[in-house]
């Protein structure tokens, strides 16, 4: 949610997609916005500073940052490594990529944080599970970690990220 809409990029429909759209609920309308330079299936999205990242996706590295004001995306800091079918999500001023699927394929338990003030990622704490598919939400400062898919099975685990002390929990 940026400015009150909904945003989707990305996802695949027979084969990845540079798609880009904006809902807004208080008209009840879709809006086809500039899309991505390249197609992007499993991609994570988050929202700060006022922007959307879609970061990463099958076979890709690289981060796009989407601005609503100018509707123009540029490339942001890419990944140090291959990630897609994580979940990103914003916590104190930077960016989460938590999980995933890597380059060959295999679930993840990675952490990963981008500081926007030096544009650097950098590893933290690792989940307790590797999965993908995974959704994230922040309470009470803390990013609870949800379901998934973990060895191949659907899971229904909840493990927590306190990102103050770089530690989870189950």
């Amino acid at each position: 949610v940026l400015d009150g809409k909904l945003y989707l990029v990305g996802g695949r429909t027979g084969s990845a997609k540079n798609i880009a759209e904006r809902y807004d609920p208080a008209t009840n309308q879709w809006e086809t916005l500039t899309p991505m330079s390249v197609a992007r299936e499993g991609v994570a999205a988050t929202v700060i500073n006022g922007k959307l990242y879609a970061i990463g996706g099958v076979g890709l590295t690289s981060v796009e940052i989407y601005d609503p004001q100018t509707g123009q995306w540029t490339a942001g800091p890419s990944q140090p490594n291959e990630m897609s079918r994580g979940t990103a999500i914003t916590v104190g001023g930077k960016i989460l990529l938590v999980g995933g699927k890597d380059a060959s394929g295999q679930y993840t338990n990675q952490v990963l944080e981008l500081d926007l003030t030096t544009n650097q990622w950098s590893q933290k704490a690792t989940m307790p599970t590797a999965r993908n598919g995974l959704e994230s939400v922040l309470f009470d400062g803390k990013v609870w970690v949800i379901g998934g898919q973990a060895a191949s099975l659907s899971t229904s685990k909840v493990e927590i990220y306190d990102p103050v002390a770089d530690s989870w929990a189950t």
